[in-house]
């Protein structure tokens, strides 16, 4: 092509028709202009495709993680129900002046235990480094950013908060009135003398209080975490199941 175009100018040359020739060279120069820009019209549609896909993907990680994390919260929630409603049963014994029951072993033996929620952060760590404005959708992006960035943090720190109480008033009250089978069941050493203690009780029930709270914001990030995944799916054409 290129050995064409200098042939029509070398013979317009060579004919001395200058006026032709200088409007040929101005209908080339066009042409070539047209050409850059086709091409970097083309090459612009091919990189917001491979951002479009980009995002796609992105999304479908968000959302994977999303529904894992909403899982663990599910699970969480439930569990420290159920903590709860074993702590109300000690408390309900011995404000009712029953005699000790076996039963109670696996009532005492959540004095140690709770469960901690557990977030992934794994497709949100590869969009901050892909960079947030990918996502076009702003109410999506603002959604992830208050999920991972306020959200998930918040309810983190709420669980802390009785980690730190248990390793420094449970853990030792329990070691020293409390004993542990192997099979993970617990039983006071003298119930007689635990009824009667005042530091039980203010532990238990503010145990329960704290718990209560991490039902609390544990059950609101649930629902901001259903909310996004519903909003991802509409963006995805994903039918709820």
């Amino acid at each position: 092509m290129i050995k064409f175009f200098r042939y029509i100018r070398q013979r317009l040359l060579s004919q001395n028709r200058f006026g032709k020739y200088l409007l040929y060279a101005v209908g080339e120069i066009i042409l070539v202009v047209i050409g850059i820009l086709i091409a970097l019209q083309v090459n612009n549609w091919n990189n917001e495709r491979n951002l479009r896909h980009l995002e796609k993907d992105l999304l479908y990680g968000i959302r994977d993680n999303l529904l894992a994390s909403k899982y663990n919260l599910d699970f969480n929630i439930s569990y420290n129900e159920n903590t709860i409603a074993n702590f109300k049963r000690i408390l309900d014994h011995i404000e009712t002046g029953l005699p000790y029951d076996s039963s109670l072993d696996s009532s005492y033996s959540y004095l140690s235990y709770w469960s901690e929620p557990s977030f992934t952060y794994t497709a949100y760590e590869t969009l901050k480094s892909k960079g947030l404005d990918i996502i076009q959708n702003d109410s999506i992006k603002l959604g992830i950013t208050e999920i991972y960035e306020e959200i998930f943090p918040f309810v983190t720190i709420e669980y802390r908060a009785e980690w730190e109480l248990h390793q420094s008033s449970v853990l030792p009250f329990v070691m020293k009135y409390i004993k542990y089978s192997a099979s993970n069941r617990a039983r006071p050493n003298d119930f007689e003398n635990l009824k009667q203690n005042t530091e039980f009780h203010n532990l238990l029930g503010y145990k329960m209080v704290t718990r209560q709270h991490s039902i609390y914001f544990s059950t609101e990030a649930r629902k901001k975490t259903i909310e996004l995944i519903s909003d991802i799916d509409k963006e995805l054409g994903i039918n709820p199941q």
